[in-house]
C-alpha cells in the first residue's frame, strides 16, 4: 500500500515533543515523514534528521500548515493509496502501519487514530473503527485515502475557512470534521485508541487534552489487535 505522511510542527518544539514523537513514528512504520515547519527562520536546525522538509515563514499558523500539508502531499503523490497528517504531539504503537493496511478503510469516511473518552464510550466495547461523536476531537493524527483528500481540500468550508476572524486559524479538527460531514462523509474512531496526546500545552492556547483511557501503551504490538 502507498502511503505518503507529513508531521505538522513548530520551532519551540525541535527537542522537546518532536523527536519523541518521530521516534514513535519509525517504530510504527512511518520512519521518514515530510515535515512542515511553520515559523522557522530557516531549516538549518532541522537538516540533521534527515528528513524531506517544507519551512514557512513567517508563520502561517495552524490552519494554514496543516492545509498546506495536506495539498503538499497530495501534488506530490496524487495516487497514494493512504494520506497520514500528524502533529508533533503523540506516541503510537510499534507497527501501526501494518496494522493500518489490514483494516478495511471505513467506506466516505476518515480516520481519526485519536480516541477521547467520550468516544470511546461511544465504541461500546466494539473492537475496530467506531463512528465517532462527529464533533473532530483532536486532529494529532489523522488517515484520509485519496476521494477524502480531494474532497476535503476542495470543499468550500475549507476554503472559506480564512475568513472567519476567530477560528479561521485554529480548531482544525473541527475544521476537517465540519467540511467532510457536510460533504456526506463520516469520522471514524478506534477502540482502543491507536495513539495518545503528549502535548499537555497545545501550541495554540487550547485546553488540555484528555487523554485516551484505551491507548495500551508506546511499546504494545499494532499487530496483536488482529488476534
Amino acid at each position: 500500500m502507498d502511503w505518503v505522511y507529513g508531521v505538522t510542527t513548530v520551532p519551540n518544539r525541535k527537542n522537546t515533543l518532536l523527536p519523541k514523537t518521530l521516534a514513535s513514528l519509525a517504530k510504527a512504520g512511518f520512519e521518514c515523514p515530510r515535515l512542515f515547519i511553520d515559523g522557522a527562520e530557516s531549516n538549518a536546525e532541522y537538516t540533521h534528521l534527515d528528513l524531506e522538509l517544507t519551512v514557512r515563514a513567517p508563520s502561517i499558523r495552524t490552519f494554514g500548515n496543516w492545509t498546506l500539508g495536506l495539498a503538499e502531499l497530495y501534488i506530490r503523490n496524487p495516487n497514494a493509496d493512504r494520506y497520514a497528517m500528524f502533529q508533533d504531539d503523540f506516541v503510537t504503537y510499534r507497527n501501526l502501519r501494518s496494522y493500518l493496511e489490514q483494516l478495511p478503510y471505513p467506506d466516505r469516511g476518515y480516520c481519526n487514530l485519536y480516541t477521547f473518552p467520550r468516544n470511546q464510550a461511544l465504541c461500546n466495547g466494539k473492537k475496530g473503527w467506531c463512528l465517532s461523536d462527529q464533533l473532530g476531537k483532536g486532529a494529532v493524527a489523522l488517515v484520509f485515502n485519496r476521494e477524502a483528500v480531494l474532497t476535503l481540500l476542495c470543499h468550500e468550508h475549507m476554503v472559506n475557512r480564512p475568513q472567519d476572524p476567530k477560528r479561521g486559524w485554529r480548531a482544525i479538527d473541527g475544521g476537517i470534521v465540519t467540511a467532510l460531514k457536510k460533504a456526506g462523509w463520516k469520522e471514524y474512531v478506534h477502540n482502543p485508541s491507536l495513539v495518545q496526546h503528549t502535548g499537555i500545552l497545545s501550541s495554540m492556547g487550547n485546553a488540555k487534552h484528555q487523554q485516551a483511557i484505551s491507548f495500551k501503551g508506546e511499546g504494545f504490538d499494532a499487530m496483536k489487535l488482529l488476534s
